[in-house]
């Protein structure tokens, strides 16, 4: 097993939990859809952090050019996927009783905005990774495009409280995210 192959499969375990995390509770929302009161913008972002964080997995690919791990680089990946598992935690609902009504505009009204602080945390992180990652004058601008504007939607979101701009930001999220998992999956596949 390589150096590459050992970082990868340890990142890919809390990648893993992550997902399994926010899918579990959309099957749970899945299963109990006649409980459920449907949220537009808590089921964009449900969308948006599963997307992004299979994303984030695929994109991983690239760092096989590493040749040396030292333990930063190691310790910065492994903070990134924690700051993911975090997302794919806020976002999910907890579920109590089996008959419990499930009200995610409710949700989204109370905890959206521990979604949003963990969103900035996140873009935050994944902009050091990039430069870290691309050098500061390597290609850390074309890496961070999408965390900057996802980065200001979120900004947008914290400051301006209104459902459309609640609703706006995860639809951006969501076509970010959506556009980053299919440019990090075809990478490498000409």
């Amino acid at each position: 097993m390589t150096l590459f192959e050992f970082v990868l499969a340890f990142s890919s375990v809390i990648s893993a939990l992550a997902l399994g995390h926010l899918l579990a509770g959309a099957v749970h929302i899945l299963r109990r859809r006649h409980l459920v009161r449907f949220s537009l913008t808590h089921a964009l972002w449900m969308y948006a952090i599963l997307a992004m964080t299979m994303g984030n997995w695929a994109a991983d690919w690239s760092l096989r050019a590493l040749t040396e791990w030292p333990a930063w680089t190691v310790l910065w990946l492994i903070t990134s996927k924690i700051a993911q598992y975090a997302l794919c935690v806020f976002v999910t609902p907890e579920f109590r009783a089996e008959d419990e009504k499930i009200d995610l505009v409710a949700f989204y009204d109370r905890e959206g905005r521990n979604v949003l602080w963990a969103m900035i945390a996140f873009c935050f992180i994944a902009f050091l990774f990039n430069i870290a990652f691309s050098g500061f004058y390597g290609s850390w601008l074309r890496d961070s495009v999408i965390t900057i504007v996802a980065f200001a939607f979120t900004v947008l979101a914290l400051i301006i409280r209104a459902r459309w701009a609640q609703t706006v930001t995860a639809a951006a999220i969501a076509a970010l995210s959506t556009y980053f998992l299919i440019a990090t999956s075809t990478l490498g596949t000409g």
